[in-house]
């Protein structure tokens, strides 16, 4: 998009929400609620106006984030008007606008993230949470920490991702490049973060449903390279629950990023 078509510029929306009452991301019909249409339908209230939001990625039914980056093109200059209060107001309580800022017309959510960093929870626990129910994997055998980080080590770098895709989008390519994957624990929880050019349709957690076969002794250690190399999704593991997994950041280029502005909010 061009500033033909963006007179105002962009709007850059950072969004933490709670999926657990949501049919995923994207916009479906009425009967179905998402994220992109409750937002879309607060925006359409604040503005009168119906307005497309585009998100940096599609999040499954039941995924959180912590911070997901989506844009839209205001239909009017907003530069001193108290948008973020304002918007809140018609939004639930399980989205939160956490910052708006102002971007240059060719900004996209999307097209434009050179990064993108997704985290998967797991509840390692012989006893299950009631807290964390709706929010983390419950696992009750004890996971081998070294072991985990050893196998993950194999999905870092340039591969062909086809056997962690599930099917149901299209897309050109399947080859995605992983900066970094990592298992940690604190306390009762095991978190996988993993840092990548992007991601194909639930690629993290087939990654996490295929990697805790290993310390669960159904998958053998080395077995990662030779999957991947497989290219097919029927020798990966089960996909693990979606309930477990925050979209966590979004990354832009250096130059971009000192476009953005912070939305002025006064009246």
């Amino acid at each position: 998009m061009n500033s033909e078509i963006a007179p105002f510029g962009k709007v850059k929306l950072h969004l933490e929400y709670d999926g657990s009452a949501y049919f995923g991301w994207q916009r479906q019909n009425d009967e179905f609620p998402t994220i992109q249409g409750t937002i879309e339908q607060a925006l359409e209230k604040l503005f009168e106006v119906k307005l497309s939001l585009i998100g940096a990625g599609r999040t499954d039914t039941g995924v959180h984030a912590i911070d997901q980056v989506a844009h839209f093109i205001p239909p009017r200059d907003i530069a001193h008007y108290n948008f973020q209060q304002a918007f809140m107001s018609l939004l639930p309580n399980d989205i939160v606008v956490k910052r708006a800022e102002r971007a240059p017309a060719h900004f996209h959510a999307q097209r434009s993230a050179v990064r993108k960093t997704y985290l998967y929870r797991i509840w390692n626990d012989v006893h299950p949470s009631a807290l964390h129910a709706k929010r983390a994997w419950h696992i009750r055998t004890p996971l081998d920490l070294e072991v985990l980080n050893k196998a993950a080590q194999s999905l870092v770098g340039e591969h062909d991702f086809r056997s962690l895709r599930s099917e149901g989008s299209a897309v050109q390519s399947t080859i995605r490049t992983i900066y970094s994957a990592k298992f940690l624990k604190t306390r009762e929880f095991i978190e996988f973060r993993v840092t990548g050019s992007g991601f194909l349709k639930q690629m993290v957690r087939n990654m996490v449903g295929t990697l805790i076969q290993i310390p669960l002794n159904h998958r053998a250690p080395g077995s990662l390279k030779p999957l991947l190399e497989a290219r097919d999704r029927r020798l990966a593991g089960p996909t693990a629950p979606a309930h477990g997994l925050y979209m966590e950041s979004v990354e832009y280029p250096p130059d971009l990023m000192g476009e953005f502005r912070l939305l002025d909010n006064r009246r």
